[in-house]
């Protein structure tokens, strides 16, 4: 393993390690729970956009890690931006392409973020609420960008066997983040005598997707494998 990829590591799980700490931060909280159901106002709205712009700057080391004689500067809103810099690169985008989906609305998110302060419209003063919606999608992207690195690792050959394990647990992880949106959109037109069993589903999914990230980035210096 080359000291570039021994770097990137180390540099991966540190963000990583800071922004599961702001997480922990926010939920953990009193003083930053939310007044009203399914939405976040003021520092706990300020702490989780926050969190978005690290994110995005995390995945952007990510990618950014293996371009050759970089010298102009890259933006990143789009997959086709995504597959230019990974063919750059010399990797094969084609194992990161169900990736692009959620990535891509992280960008947008944070331009939104950093360059309008997430101000609704240019006219505003006041920004919105942190809903419901940014409370599903923030999960998703946190998902995406560990698998995007583990990923990365696996199509450049130094990924250990329980890194390996660790993208596949995000990615079922993510599959179960998108069944649990579709189990909730669908609940309000469920029959009421069936109202107790659809949330019991539901649980179930949480659940799962809690027991498939069990093993976070820590594993992979745990057990450290052999590459592959």
């Amino acid at each position: 393993m080359s000291h570039r990829d021994d770097l990137l590591k180390a540099r991966f799980l540190t963000n990583m390690g800071r922004i599961n700490g702001l997480v922990r931060l926010v939920n953990s909280n009193d003083s930053l729970k939310p007044i009203r159901s399914f939405q976040s106002e003021g520092v706990k709205a300020d702490l989780l956009r926050s969190i978005v712009v690290f994110l995005h700057a995390t995945f952007e080391v990510v990618l950014r890690s293996h371009i050759p004689n970089q010298r102009n500067t890259l933006t990143f809103y789009a997959g086709n931006d995504i597959d230019k810099v990974l063919k750059k690169s010399n990797i094969d985008p084609q194992p990161f392409q169900s990736l692009y989906p959620p990535l891509t609305q992280l960008a947008k998110r944070r331009k939104q973020i950093v360059h309008e302060a997430d101000l609704p419209q240019r006219t505003a003063t006041v920004a919105e609420a942190w809903g419901v919606v940014d409370d599903w999608q923030l999960p998703m992207w946190l998902m995406a960008v560990a698998a995007f690195y583990y990923q990365m690792r696996i199509s450049t050959k130094v990924a250990s066997l329980a890194e390996q394990r660790i993208y596949r647990k995000h990615k079922q992880a993510m599959a179960s983040h998108v069944e649990f949106a579709n189990q909730l959109l669908a609940f309000p037109k469920v029959l009421p005598e069936l109202q107790v069993e659809a949330l019991q589903k539901i649980v179930v999914t949480l659940r799962g997707i809690a027991a498939t990230l069990t093993s976070d980035a820590s594993e992979s210096l745990a057990h450290p494998d052999a590459p592959t």
